[in-house]
């Protein structure tokens, strides 16, 4: 019985590992790899991350314009305008509420963040194996993630962009001068402290890019590997008693990381 396990393990961890890697793109040789090992140097990116979250960008910006230019300001809205303006409603206030006001150039952040975030969390409910097998059949690629947001190099370019935009807004409101001094002058108001003052403040800062990337990653990549193991380890006929209560939680869990990430970047901006 043991054994079995020892082999059940085994077999479950080879499993994830394989399912868990990513299609390389080799920038040096400009050629697609389906092997880690096969990799000459560190110059490579995950191809299908950025095809994945490409996509639901180029889709995310043509269903809001579809949703604008078909607007329509009728007595009795249709479920699809009452969706949207659910979303945009939920989303003011949240600004309104953190940020004091309602500026449209945070609105405009915090509606993309939230929406993409989102929409790249819910891709983790397709089948793990689907999108493989097709590729593996048409084309031969062996290895796709699908769940950019299971990658830690998607969340923490997101995270780097959001830092970016908090400063350039800083700049634009503030100037360039205002935001130096901030960053010399505090949270110590003294000459002498000037470097206690820039190594507080680089920490505050990198606390910050973790606290984005390593969160959302931590949890969409755990939700990952739980879905495998519930599938690979638990006998098929007790699956679904474990699978659609954690297929829920899940859910739950994909618009909850999206609503902090949202939320904290709210918080950093304000």
């Amino acid at each position: 019985m043991f054994k079995n396990f020892i082999l059940n393990f085994d077999l479950s961890n080879n499993y994830i590992k394989n399912h868990l890697k990513h299609l390389y793109f080799d920038i040096l040789n400009f050629k697609l790899l389906n092997n880690f090992n096969n990799l000459s140097s560190f110059w490579f990116i995950n191809i299908d991350s950025l095809i994945s979250s490409f996509l639901l960008a180029i889709l995310f910006l043509f269903t809001i314009k579809y949703f604008i230019c078909n607007l329509k300001y009728n007595k009795l809205p249709n479920k699809t305008q009452i969706f949207f303006e659910l979303i945009i409603i939920f989303i003011l206030n949240n600004v309104k509420t953190i940020f004091g006001k309602i500026d449209k150039y945070v609105f405009c952040l915090a509606f993309t963040v939230f929406t993409w975030i989102l929409s790249m969390n819910l891709l983790s409910i397709i089948p793990i194996d689907i999108i493989p097998c097709i590729l593996k059949y048409f084309l031969g690629i062996n290895h796709f993630n699908i769940v950019a947001s299971s990658d830690i190099n998607i969340t923490t370019s997101m995270s780097f962009c959001v830092l970016i935009y908090i400063f350039l807004y800083k700049i634009y409101n503030n100037g360039f001068l205002n935001l130096i001094k901030k960053f010399i002058f505090y949270p110590f108001n003294n000459k002498f402290l000037i470097f206690f003052n820039i190594l507080l403040e680089t920490v505050n800062i990198f606390s910050k890019f973790l606290s984005l990337s390593l969160r959302l990653f931590g949890n969409m990549y755990s939700g990952e590997i739980i879905f495998i193991l519930l599938f690979f380890i638990i006998p098929w006929w007790i699956q679904w008693l474990l699978i659609f209560p954690w297929f829920l939680l899940h859910i739950f869990i994909s618009f909850l990381q999206s609503f902090i990430f949202m939320i904290l970047t709210l918080i950093y901006i304000s």
